[in-house]
């Protein structure tokens, strides 16, 4: 009945209110025996009652006259009238139409796809279009006869279109003789596809309807040795055994032959082992999205006034053809300019008589869900639209919540809801973990489903009603410290859980929030105060919301907890990270016997308190950070005891672990959940063994889950074999820093996922030999991941020995700084480099084969290299958008850069003595030019095309020449002090310093379009009473200035901004000096 109802809500007000009823009697009982429950655990803590408090937890059973206390007055006269309710709401079940067996009815369809498609109506797919085109086309790499493509996205993405357009392409049609298309839907029937496919081939004979093996057999002999391509389309199903079973009947085809899958589920893909080379259907960008809207809501029709409301409205749809066409169906009979602006102005998608075409697609995926998903998802319409949210926050609310049990399920549920392309990922980067965001169409599908109970504050203030049946709500953090937002909470007595968000900006927090609101909301169970600047909490706070299950105050300026927090015996998930002033914990943290996930990471001032070996119920400890030995310190056991690690996992002073048989005790490999693993080694003063260094860090194998690795400080000369362990298959970061006495590296070029490498103050490595790249067993392209890597402060390494058989294909950027001995050759045919960057490396040796490989390279960044002496312009790739080269003393501008179609956006020349002339002949075209500190340069010819001109400190440059058909808008010149003249046309804003000889040679300027003009002068401005300033001046800036005549300023008729430094007589501005 409950899933019935849940379903039929949207379109039914009665079982909508039903169902708010039966909700509201839910949380009331739930809250009655929350207080009950809370007395029994607090009874179990002092050690009272013992026998009762067990008989009251596990049965709630509980008698007002044992316990004589005023918190269970009452309470059986609640808990009859709420059974009251209950039993007339199910009397109502049958009246409202409700099927107590849903689970058995037959599940909604859509309607049927075909292949048929119009390629007028496609739009902004031609990547993907392509991309697909050239997958079927192409053999399978692994030597199979039969592929499977998968196009995943969610629903409305045009997913169909996409496969329809593929599927009647002309070069698809000639290269498979066999093609068929079959509409799957969500009531997956092998016998329906097998016998719908034979329909489509030619083949079906109604004599053997109804016999599904010799239908199967049929299919098989059909399809065999043919190259035939098939499309299912709208798979649900992820049941690997009856995918197995269909599969057969294809397995005997010709090479080259291809199965494209439509599904909105990750895990349909992932099921037939093709999820490498999915599709992934993305949303449209703006223009394809206006081009579709238009074509559907405008065609044949020229109204400008509509169009411009019409952008705005296919804005709003996200990029979601599916959105995109039903609100240009709506709009299509439309012809009034008002009519269109109403639209807009209601938000459409909000009123359930617009959602034709809409809601029933999204609510076929809402229906799909089994209950519990549907409860989980629901509660996510807590977030803002385009919010991005973390899973693991996610989990906990819904733990939180009693959506959910334990974290490992939460995790499943999160994974199938993402499955169902109801949440999508935000990629991650190196600094920063992934989020998830819901599209905007599913975000209001949430809150259908949640019928209010979950609501953003924002959107509904004002309204007392909607404050009274919200249970879950989030808002938006503010900068005046959120009273006058959050004060109309102070009623909102039945509210479960309040979560502000922000931008990951900080926030004021205002202490009467924190003392007059807060502890009225005596339900919540989930209270969030992340990324508020609060110092200290009321101690009193947490007696009032004695119920909380999870607290997050990560990310908060917190010095200390107050010993009130201790009185959470309902607490299950308390967020302490990143919190720099946290210093300790409260002593009597063992009172919280429920408490499961503990996050300390990024507490740098926080210790690892010792009592926390007494949480029994501690399941989750992340970021933890064990010192060992020393004052203060743990003993190797006391980690080795502690089993329930998660995330981060730091073991510092290392340096203090004497042998292997201490090592052995911290038992590092059997912490299967920690993902990132720190060992630091402090300077020491008292001798040490190499040998028993490296027996020490054998010990401390991570487990193979590892995600990153850094090692700092370590005392050996050989690390351990397990660092470059090719069974770490999710290990993408590796930090190796100041291990001194190490004099090789190991062989990193074997870990098949490593994405970023830092190798840092290895003082003991003299050559990078062909060790660091790793046995050939494990990868014919070694470091085939690898996106970043760092070498800085290298300072006896002497030779990096290149193998020169497709190492680093992925190698994006590349950082080598401070390796003063370096020499030798840089790898070649870095296909996908975009980022080098090599500075302080004076021997190092840059030819032009090197820059050859470089197809794909943006930026380019050599400071301090001596051994360069010129720079192959006229190979380098028009990729480039950045050269900086500095301190470069050898360096000459001698080969012509000849024809390129380079443009750079910006090209830096600093502290290159050896260049005296500069002229376009020898360099690349810039968009922004700086030329700083040449002190040889006396000539400079700028070319046509620069924008910006910088020159600074180019003490002896004496000629300064433009062409008449220069770009330049922007010159700068400092400290300039032979240059005589400047030639300039179309200048808008100059600024000069230090140039006597031009300023005082400048008489007509002969800049009409100069809209700025900054000057410092040197205190003598001879001729400065002379000068004849352009009258477009708007904005003027004079320093250091001796004199200055009201003849000067009178012409500048469009000044609007004036500041001038130096001895300026009063009777200027007295005088009328200043243009009016």
């Amino acid at each position: 009945s409950l899933s019935d109802a849940e379903n039929k809500q949207a379109s039914n007000q009665f079982v909508r209110e039903w169902l708010n009823e039966l909700r509201h009697a839910v949380d009331s009982a739930e809250n009655l025996i929350e207080q009950v429950n809370y007395e029994a655990l607090k009874l179990k803590v002092e050690g009272k009652h013992q026998n009762l408090a067990e008989k009251i937890l596990k049965h709630c059973r509980f008698c007002n006259v044992c316990l004589g206390d005023h918190s269970f007055l009452n309470i059986n006269e609640k808990l009859e009238k709420t059974i009251e309710t209950l039993v007339n709401l199910q009397n109502q079940i049958s009246d409202l139409g409700l099927q107590k067996h849903f689970g058995l009815t037959k599940q909604e369809t859509r309607t049927p796809s075909t292949c048929l498609v119009d390629e007028s109506d496609i739009f902004g797919r031609h990547k993907e279009i392509k991309d697909l085109i050239d997958l079927l086309l192409s053999e399978d790499a692994s030597g199979g006869n039969l592929a499977v493509v998968p196009i995943v996205g969610m629903c409305g993405a045009g997913k169909t279109t996409l496969a329809k357009a593929v599927y009647n392409d002309a070069k698809v049609k000639d290269h498979f003789p066999l093609t068929a298309w079959y509409c799957v839907s969500e009531a997956y029937d092998a016998f329906r596809i097998t016998k719908g496919l034979l329909q489509e081939i030619g083949s079906f004979d109604s004599k053997d309807d109804g016999n599904f093996n010799q239908l199967q057999v049929k299919l098989k002999e059909n399809l065999k040795g043919k190259k035939f391509l098939v499309v299912l389309d709208d798979v649900w199903n992820d049941t690997y055994s009856e995918w197995d079973n269909l599969r057969n009947v294809f397995v005997q085809a010709d090479m080259g032959s291809k199965i494209i899958v439509t599904t909105r589920k990750a895990s349909v893909a992932q099921m037939m082992c093709a999820d490498r080379c999915a599709i992934t259907v993305g949303n449209l960008s703006s223009e394809d999205s206006w081009s579709l809207f238009k074509r559907h809501s405008l065609e044949n029709r020229d109204h400008p006034e509509l169009e411009e409301i019409g952008k705005k409205i296919a804005n709003k749809c996200k990029g979601l053809p599916l959105a995109l066409k039903a609100l240009a169906g709506v709009l299509r009979g439309k012809s009034e300019v008002d009519e269109w602006r109403n639209i807009l102005r209601s938000e459409i998608w909000d009123q359930q008589s617009c959602w034709n075409g809409i809601l029933p697609a999204l609510m076929l995926s809402y229906n799909d869900l089994p209950p519990h998903l549907k409860r989980c998802f629901a509660f996510c319409a807590i977030y803002p639209k385009d919010y991005e949210f973390c899973k693991d926050q996610v989990i906990y609310l819904w733990i939180a919540n009693g959506l959910v049990k334990q974290f490992c399920l939460g995790n499943k549920y999160f994974d199938e809801l993402r499955s169902r392309s109801l949440f999508e990922r935000v990629p991650e980067s190196e600094w920063k973990s992934e989020g998830f965001v819901m599209h905007d169409l599913i975000n209001d599908l949430a809150q259908t489903a949640s019928s209010k109970h979950c609501i953003r504050l924002e959107e509904n203030e004002g309204s007392a009603d909607m404050l009274e049946q919200s249970r879950h709500m989030s808002y938006s953090m503010g900068d005046e410290g959120d009273f006058e937002k959050l004060k109309q909470l102070s009623e909102s007595e039945q509210l479960r859980t309040l979560l502000p968000t922000n931008n990951g900006y900080f926030s004021n927090l205002s202490k009467r929030v924190l003392h007059n609101i807060l502890p009225r909301l005596t339900s919540l169970r989930a209270l969030s105060l992340s990324c508020y600047e609060i110092k200290e909490l009321p101690n009193d706070l947490f007696i009032k919301l004695k119920i909380l299950r999870f607290l997050d105050l990560s990310r908060t300026m917190i010095e200390k907890l107050p010993n009130s927090i201790c009185v959470l015996y309902n607490l299950e998930t308390l967020l302490l990270s990143s919190c720099p002033f946290l210093w300790e914990l409260p002593l009597q943290m063992e009172k919280l016997i429920n408490l499961r996930h503990l996050d300390i990471s990024n507490s740098v001032r926080l210790k690892m308190p010792p009592h926390l070996c007494k949480l029994k119920s501690l399941q989750m400890l992340v970021g933890g950070k064990f010192l060992v030995g020393g004052s203060g310190g743990l003993r190797t056991e006391d980690l080795g005891e502690v089993h329930n690690l998660y995330g981060s996992l730091s073991v510092v002073e290392l340096q203090n672990v004497v042998d292997r048989r201490e090592a052995v005790k911290a038992n590092i490999k059997e912490k299967e959940h920690v993902e990132e693993l720190y060992l630091q080694w402090s300077e020491g003063t008292s001798a040490y063994d190499s040998q028993t260094e490296r027996e020490i860090l054998d010990e401390l194998h991570p487990y193979t889950n590892i995600k990153q690795l850094e090692i700092t400080g370590y005392r050996g000369a050989k690390f351990s074999n397990w660092v470059a362990d090719p069974l770490f298959f999710k290990l993408v970061k590796l930090s190796l820093s100041y291990c001194k006495d190490c004099d090789s590296l190991p062989a990193l070029g074997q870990l098949c996922c490593l994405k970023f490498l830092y190798i840092r103050g290895m003082h003991g490595i003299r050559e990078v030999t062909e060790e660091f790249y790793g046995s050939s067993l494990y990868s014919k392209k070694p470091f085939n991941s690898l996106e970043k890597l760092e070498f800085r402060d290298m300072r006896e390494w002497k030779q990096w020995h290149v193998l020169g058989s497709g190492e680093f294909p992925k190698l994006e950027k590349v950082l080598i700084q401070n390796c003063p001995e370096l020499t030798g050759k840089f790898p070649e045919n870095l296909c996908s480099l975009t980022e080098l960057k090599i500075s302080g490396c004076p021997q190092l040796n840059l030819d032009r084969s090197q820059f050859e490989g470089m197809k794909q390279i943006e930026v380019l960044f050599i400071n301090n290299c001596n051994s360069v002496t010129s720079l192959p312009f006229s190979i380098l790739p028009s990729s480039l958008k950045r050269i900086s080269i500095r301190n470069c003393e050898k360096l000459k501008l001698e080969e012509a850069v000849g024809y390129s179609n380079m443009f750079l956006e910006e090209l830096q020349l600093q502290e290159c003595d050896c260049i005296d002339d500069i002229s376009p002949e020898f360099l690349p075209t810039a968009r922004k030019l700086s030329v700083e500190r040449c002190h040889n340069l006396t000539r400079f010819l700028i070319p046509t095309a620069t924008e910006s001109l910088t020159i600074q400190n180019c003490e002896n440059v004496e000629i300064l020449s433009v062409a008449v058909d220069s770009a330049m808008t922007y010159l700068e010149i400092r400290n300039c002090e032979k240059l005589q003249e400047i030639h300039l046309f179309n200048l808008q804003v100059l600024k000069m310093s230090n140039c006597k000889k031009v300023v005082n040679g400048l008489k007509e300027w002969c800049l009409q379009r100069l809209t700025e003009l900054e000057i410092i002068l040197d205190g003598s401005d001879e001729e400065i009473q002379h000068w004849q300033l352009p009258s477009s001046t708007t904005r003027l800036i004079i320093k250091n200035l001796k004199t200055l005549s009201s003849q000067v300023l009178k012409s500048l008729t469009s000044l609007q901004y004036l500041h001038v430094e130096g001895n300026i007589p009063s009777s200027l501005v007295e005088q009328g000096g200043l243009p009016s």
